[in-house]
């Protein structure tokens, strides 16, 4: 276990959703094993999202931090003081089933096991990488947005995997199938963007979330995982079949790039879907 494990519940939170809470985030830290624990892991329970929101606006400005808008999240993870922070938004996640929620939680201790420290919350942008999005006219704020989206897809790769062999990918894959539930959102935005490639390779990249973690809950041995696949598939149908294929063979391939730093994996991977003229 950590060495301190802090849960934060804001005036006006339900004291059972904190006790879930806690329960469910030592089912995943006693699965650990040889990872090395944090010093200290903060959950913070907030009450509304206007809370979370005013929470993150002002920790970017006094840390000067550039990320995407975690507002859309279950629940989000950082480590920007230098230790991992996990927050969950007790307005966002009530209609939520507690299979669902249980999942998330797994989820997001699993990065404070992998990702707990600043390093993997900042980007670099060498000029290999900045030739290649001008090139996807992806100026730098875009490019920025690009690598966003695709730091959140390698990281969970990594996460999702370690849950599924640990034993825990059944609230992964339930959390998978929460997320396709409606992609209406989605198909809309598509429409809007396939024939302009900067805004098209942004949106793949958002979409590579979801394709990459539910090649990691197969790469991780859950029994029936590729059923996952077909609920995807049939999910984003309206998605043309080179598109599809496009993306699931790109997250086959990215998961190749284990072992790797985190610094790499990302700059393979950003450098990868901005060149693949397939997508």
């Amino acid at each position: 276990m950590v060495s301190r494990l802090e849960i934060d519940a804001k005036k006006g939170t339900n004291p059972a959703l904190a006790a879930s809470i806690r329960r469910w985030a030592a089912e995943a830290l006693e699965r650990r094993g040889a990872l090395p624990a944090p010093p200290r892991l903060c959950i913070t329970i907030w009450k509304s999202s206007e809370e979370l929101t005013s929470f993150y606006k002002q920790e970017k400005k006094e840390l000067n931090v550039v990320t995407g808008d975690e507002t859309d999240f279950l629940a989000t993870h950082e480590a920007w003081r230098g230790f991992p922070r996990i927050h969950v938004c007790q307005e966002k996640v009530k209609e939520v089933s507690p299979a669902v929620l249980r999942g998330v939680l797994h989820h997001e201790i699993g990065h404070a096991l992998h990702h707990g420290s600043p390093e993997f919350y900042t980007f670099r942008f060498s000029s290999n990488l900045q030739e290649a999005g001008n090139a996807c006219g992806l100026e730098l704020p875009l490019l920025q947005q690009c690598v966003y989206f695709l730091s959140v897809a390698v990281k969970d790769y990594e996460v999702v995997k370690w849950l599924a062999a640990t034993g825990l990918g059944d609230g992964q894959a339930a959390l998978v199938e929460y997320m396709i539930e409606d992609t209406e959102q989605e198909r809309e935005v598509w429409e809007m963007v396939r024939e302009d490639t900067a805004p098209r390779k942004i949106v793949l990249a958002s979409l590579l979330k979801t394709v990459l973690s539910i090649e990691a809950v197969i790469s991780g041995g859950k029994e029936n995982a590729q059923g996952l696949l077909d609920k995807w598939e049939k999910a984003y149908s309206w998605l043309i079949e080179r598109e599809r294929l496009g993306l699931i063979r790109f997250a086959r391939l990215n998961s190749e790039l284990e072992g790797k730093t985190f610094q790499e994996r990302l700059e393979e991977t950003t450098l990868g879907l901005l060149t693949d003229r397939s997508l």
